[in-house]
């Protein structure tokens, strides 16, 4: 008999806290919304399976290890059997390593133990369920390509909106909401929803879910008796930005938009989604190991004159964010572990996957697995147990761009990640 639970907790940190997501730190002075765990707990006979979305910009290998350690321990879910998806939002904190990231005290604690506290809720909230399946398009482009190729031939990441230097954008955003219904006689149903671009739309110092907590929010007012948790898939070379239109103003607004946007497709398939007999779960986490690339090291010296120059404000000029990107890279490199680990994750309900990579993913990532399995639905997570940064296709790190050469990961690396889905698709 399959079974599905729900929960939610608030998880906003104390004001002062510095948000991470750009190259300055910024101290959050305020709160737009809350920021939140929401976990979707799934057994199928003696398997149990745990979905956790946190409104978090993203937590390294070892936090999440220790993470699901203390959820396998305390509740009894394999730690293979656990998803913790970083929505990646730019306006909230980054657990663990990296620019800004807390390490130690307070907060971390809690965090720790909210996680462990929302997954006993999910499972204390196990109700018999049946599911539904369903996936469409918004009725309007919300996810755009953020990496254009320019006129020149060359790659630039954001470029200047309404640049006529611009030719095309490098792939094809997906712009589907994927939505998984459970069905509980008795109790609310839970919307489980797949979306992909960057939650970068809002900015600035105070603390929002940006547009998955408008989604959230929006499917629930919208539909009586429902609860709704929503996961952020292969967003690393996508954000909401038309670069054919003027700037957005209104940021807030606009974000609040895309969630309405996601809420009414939702609406749309509510009652159409088709049943999906579920007599397995399965649950798995791989940790691939990718070289760390050493081009630039003879560069060394020099970037990390500039970036201490970018850091103290006395540069001449504005640097743009792959100069910077780029400049990090190089002057990490000497401290830099030889080989970094990534983790991708497969969560199987049923027929149906969701497939977790540990960093930012391109776009061309989960198309390349949908194209391998086209009568399977697939979901994705980015920043899933686990991030190392942006995670390009092979061709961008030969394009160039901020993400192509900003990573210190190595050109086979979607070969590696990929490869392992698609291994553990197939054992599913």
């Amino acid at each position: 008999m399959l079974q599905a639970g729900f929960a939610r907790l608030d998880i906003t940190p104390p004001l002062g806290s510095s948000l991470a997501g750009y190259f300055v730190e910024r101290k959050a002075d305020g709160i737009l919304d809350p920021i939140e765990l929401n976990a979707v707990a799934i057994r199928c006979g003696e398997q149990t399976v745990v979905l956790i979305a946190a409104d978090i910009i993203s937590m390294d290998g070892d936090q999440s290890l220790c993470a699901r350690q203390m959820i396998a321990e305390e509740c009894g879910v394999a730690t293979d059997h656990i998803a913790i998806n970083c929505l990646h939002q730019h306006t909230t904190v980054r657990i663990g390593r990296g620019a800004f990231g807390i390490t130690s005290g307070y907060y971390l604690e809690l965090f720790r133990r909210k996680l462990v506290d929302v997954t006993k809720l999910a499972l204390e909230d196990l109700k018999p369920a049946t599911l539904g399946i369903a996936q469409q398009e918004t009725a309007e482009p919300i996810s755009f390509i953020r990496r254009l190729l320019m006129k020149d031939g060359t790659t630039r990441t954001n470029p200047r909106r309404q640049d006529p230097n611009i030719d095309h954008p490098i792939g094809t955003a997906d712009n589907t909401v994927r939505l998984l219904r459970f069905f509980r006689e008795g109790a609310a149903d839970i919307a489980l929803v797949n979306f992909a671009t960057h939650p970068d739309v809002i900015g600035g110092t105070k603390f929002s879910a940006d547009w998955p907590g408008f989604a959230r929010r929006f499917v629930e007012k919208d539909l009586e008796n429902v609860r709704c948790a929503l996961f952020n898939g292969t967003q690393g070379d996508t954000n909401h930005i038309d670069f054919s239109k003027p700037a957005i103003e209104d940021r807030y607004g606009y974000s609040a938009h895309m969630g309405r946007v996601i809420a009414d497709t939702v609406l749309a398939i509510w009652g159409q989604t088709s049943p999906h007999t579920v007599d397995r779960l399965y649950g798995k986490v791989e940790t691939i190991y990718n070289k760390t690339r050493t081009d630039g090291e003879e560069r060394y010296e020099d970037r990390k004159a500039f970036f201490a120059a970018y850091e103290a404000g006395t540069l001449d000029y504005k640097p743009g964010i792959t100069e910077l990107g780029e400049a990090r890279r190089i002057i990490n490199i000497r401290t830099d572990p030889i080989y970094r680990p990534v983790n991708v994750t497969v969560i199987g309900i049923g027929g149906v996957a969701f497939v977790g990579f540990g960093g930012e993913p391109f776009t061309e990532y989960a198309h390349e697995i949908r194209r391998c399995f086209p009568d399977m639905l697939v979901l994705t997570g980015c920043n899933t147990n686990g991030s190392v940064g942006y995670l390009p296709t092979k061709a961008a790190f030969e394009e160039g761009g901020y993400e192509g050469r900003g990573t210190p990961l190595s050109p086979n690396l979607q070969e590696q990640l990929v490869g392992a889905a698609l291994h553990m698709l197939n054992e599913m």
